[in-house]
């Protein structure tokens, strides 16, 4: 078992929440996010850019915040083409009177803004690679320093009303996890499900992916690390993450891990679900099986 490495072609998918209003999310998606509406149906809707579903609403009327220390989400990343993207996003927000927070992470630069159910957004750009910095043991070097609204609004195409471009992917998807020094969280996706390190800020976020990818999953201990209250059903919470696998062998290949190891999942036609031990959801899926055209997967 050892030596196992998750298959090259892993990407993210998308991301799951409950809302209390759908129709007050769909409004603030697609008319202050930038986000295309690329499915509904009752009380569910399908949100992203042309060809990719970045998150997938269900309605939980009347959901209430989860408690602070609940795992779940800490905030979901569309990956942009450009700076310009990330500075639109922003414009958006600020005309609709709402708060937004920049930053420069050395490896990107982003503009977090939250849904009116307190799920965070990050909209953020890759910096060439050629501008990031690399620590002693390989890594790149994150940091979170803030940037002046003014110095964003000010790039080139910033002021041009456009929604989210195509070519939007998910870049990365932040976890809220409950051990403290995160030795769960890292031995589950690095031991058994075979990603690599890939960031570390300070010693409380740690990020894995697949070398060479831009789709990761990061982990923070700060909301949640000694145990955390689950989110209840009436909560707005995530219900799931996406992840893509190329082709149907190789999650034939995780579940044959995840069985040897003994760790609890669940078989549902071609996916495989389970949990990290913070009671995380992952679904593995064959990508064009978990991004199928909309209204098709509900």
């Amino acid at each position: 078992m050892t030596g196992y490495r998750m298959d090259r072609t892993f990407t993210l998918g998308p991301v799951g929440l409950t809302v209390a209003e759908l129709d007050r999310s769909v409004h603030y998606y697609t008319q202050v996010a930038g986000f295309g509406l690329l499915g509904r149906r009752a009380q569910c809707a399908h949100l992203g850019v042309e060809g990719t579903v970045l998150v997938r609403l269900q309605e939980v009327a009347g959901a209430v915040a989860p408690p602070p220390s609940s795992p779940g989400l800490s905030h979901f990343a569309p990956l942009v083409p450009a700076m310009a993207d990330v500075a639109r996003f922003a414009r958006r927000h600020l005309d609709a009177g709402l708060d937004i927070d920049l930053r420069d992470h050395v490896v990107s630069r982003s503009c977090y803004a939250t849904d009116p159910d307190g799920h965070t957004i990050e909209v953020t750009w890759a910096c060439p690679q050629e501008e990031w910095q690399w620590t002693d043991e390989g890594l790149p070097v994150v940091v979170a320093a803030p940037i002046a609204s003014q110095d964003l609004l000010d790039e080139p195409g910033a002021s041009l009303p456009a929604p989210l471009p195509a070519g939007t992917h998910m870049g990365h998807v932040q976890l809220k996890v409950t051990d403290a020094a995160l030795t769960y969280t890292k031995r589950f996706y690095c031991d058994l499900l075979g990603l690599e390190l890939y960031a570390r800020l300070g010693d409380g976020f740690v990020g894995v992916g697949v070398r060479d990818h831009r789709s990761l999953l990061v982990f923070t201990n700060r909301f949640s690390p000694d145990g955390g209250t689950p989110a209840g059903p009436d909560t707005a919470r995530l219900t799931c993450v996406d992840l893509l696998l190329g082709t149907q062998e190789a999650i034939e290949a995780l579940a044959g891990r995840l069985t040897a190891d003994r760790h609890p999942h669940q078989r549902e036609g071609s996916s495989l679900t389970t949990q990290d031990p913070s009671g995380n959801i992952l679904r593995f899926s064959v990508a064009d099986a978990a991004n199928p055209a909309p209204g098709t997967d509900w």
